[in-house]
Parts: C-alpha cells; sequence; structure tokens
C-alpha cells in the first residue's frame, strides 16, 4: 500500500506517555502523567512538553501558500518593547486568520517596563502579542503599534 503525506497521522504523544506510565507502573516505578509527557517530549528531541505540544501542533502552510513565522517556540529572542531592551524566550506560537501574521507569547528574563509613563513602572515577564514576518508588533484591526520589535538572538 502506498501512502501520501495526506495519509500520514502525527503520533499520539499523550498515547505514548500513557504506555510509558504504564509500563513503569508495571516495573514498580511510579511517574506522574506530567512527567511521562516530559519524557516523551526529550526523547522526540524537545525540551519539555510545551516545546513538543506546540511544535506537533503548529499549523501546516496552506497549498501554494509559504508562511515562515518570525520564531519558533524555544527560541531566544532579544530587542525592544515600548522601546525598552528586551530578552526572552518565545513559549507560545499561532498563527492568525490574516496573512504573514502570527500570536507570539514571549517570556521575558529579566522582566520588561510596559509603562509608558515615567510615573510609575508596571514591570512583564510575559506578553502576547500580534508580529509579522519581520518580528514587529501588529495591531488586528488598525495600524501597527510598534510596541515590540524582536529578533532571534
Amino acid at each position: 500500500m502506498t501512502t501520501t503525506s495526506s495519509d500520514y497521522k502525527a503520533p499520539d504523544y499523550k498515547v505514548h506517555a500513557r504506555r510509558l506510565r504504564d509500563a513503569l507502573a508495571a516495573e514498580g516505578i511510579d511517574v506522574s502523567h506530567g512527567k511521562a509527557l516530559d519524557i516523551v517530549a526529550r526523547q522526540h528531541g524537545a525540551r519539555d512538553w510545551n516545546t513538543l505540544s506546540a511544535k506537533a501542533n503548529a499549523p501546516a502552510p496552506r497549498s501554494g501558500e509559504a508562511r515562515t513565522a518570525p520564531f519558533a517556540v524555544g527560541d531566544q529572542v532579544e530587542g525592544t518593547f515600548n522601546d525598552r531592551p528586551a530578552h526572552g524566550r518565545v513559549i507560545g506560537l499561532a498563527e492568525t486568520i490574516k496573512p504573514d501574521l502570527w500570536r507570539v507569547t514571549v517570556k521575558f528574563s529579566p522582566p520588561v517596563d510596559a509603562s509608558t509613563s515615567a510615573a510609575f513602572r508596571a514591570e512583564r515577564t510575559r506578553v502576547e502579542m500580534v508580529v509579522g514576518a519581520d518580528g514587529r508588533s501588529r495591531r488586528l484591526t488598525g495600524t501597527e503599534t510598534g510596541v515590540m520589535a524582536l529578533a532571534r538572538a
């Protein structure tokens, strides 16, 4: 039987984790389901379950359409947030309905002051924004905001 790429089904990593957990339990080793998920993720080259899950669920480009996200989950990024230096790691990435725009979640380290006022500080450790292929933030409705500009570190 010949299979095509449309016949391919991605592996169900949760089933792998359940089987691993059952096999270890049969040997007298008690492992939580979360720990089993992380072990399966490392077996498949990911740092942890969240990274593997995000990569496995990443949308495929539509036929005839090349969509390249500016980042990948796990990438270290640097740039600016409200004109302040920002460094962090991409912990989430999702395609939007608009062409060449992605919803990216970044965990900053160290936290970034998100306030535009000199009167107070509002430090953020995590932010979710819509970015274009250039890594600059966009509003889904309206004009560019220029709030965030990040690139792979």
